[in-house]
């Protein structure tokens, strides 16, 4: 956040410099000066100071879209304490901000099934008596939020209980993979797009079936990160 305020203010420092340049280089030119005929335009400066300045105002709009995206972010978390890890959807203060599914967000899914079951055994109480007048009740997102919470305990599990061989960790430590923190079973390689590696039960790397390689480059380069 600090950051994406301080990009913009000397974005917004620049534009507002640059904007003022232009307007003193043009006054500075006599009104209604012609170009003459074989001789450099005049106005050519100017023209790049005000294309700058277009080019520096849109800069500056998206890096405030930025800032009201990012505390919109920080708003939600001060909502749910318990949250770690975002989902973002959307680069401005209209995007979309919800819990990622994160083996971080352990405790804050759990809160939520425990509140969301007390709220449908009132809304269900409440139904009984009130045929004509029926609360909502949350019976599929209970069953959704139960399975992913039984997914992460299961990623985090396997993570925790899973060993590492003497080769993998020296790929570890090497920096040429790195485990992702959310689901800490996967282990992205560096410089790949969304190119991970796995544990096998002797805690030798495998390539992921979910971030397979798809080019062949890289999947030279995990070939060659597998081999020992």
């Amino acid at each position: 956040m600090e950051q994406a305020e301080g990009k913009l203010e000397r974005i917004r420092a620049a534009r507002e410099a640059t904007e003022q340049a232009a307007r003193d280089e043009a006054h500075a030119i006599p009104f209604g000066q012609p170009n003459i005929e074989g001789r450099g335009n005049i106005y050519k400066h100017v023209q790049r100071q005000w294309d700058r300045t277009r080019r520096l105002a849109d800069e500056e709009e998206r890096a405030a879209d930025r800032v009201d995206m990012l505390e919109m972010v920080e708003k939600f978390k001060e909502d749910n304490d318990q949250l770690q890890d975002v989902r973002v959807v959307g680069r401005t203060g209209w995007a979309s901000v919800g819990a990622a599914t994160s083996v971080n967000n352990l405790d804050y899914f759990k809160g939520r099934l425990a509140r969301m079951i007390a709220d449908n055994e009132a809304a269900t109480a409440w139904n009984k008596t009130h045929r004509d007048a029926k609360r909502r009740t949350f019976g599929s997102k209970i069953t959704a939020l139960r399975k992913k919470i039984a997914y992460l305990e299961a990623v985090k599990s396997k993570a925790d209980s899973t060993p590492v061989s003497e080769h993998s960790q020296q790929l570890i430590d090497s920096g040429k993979v790195s485990q992702w923190k959310k689901k800490p079973i996967y282990y992205f390689v560096k410089g790949l797009k969304k190119v991970a590696l796995t544990l096998d039960d002797n805690g030798d790397f495998q390539e992921s079936k979910r971030y397979p390689a798809y080019e062949d480059s890289d999947r030279e380069t995990v070939q060659r990160l597998l081999a020992h």
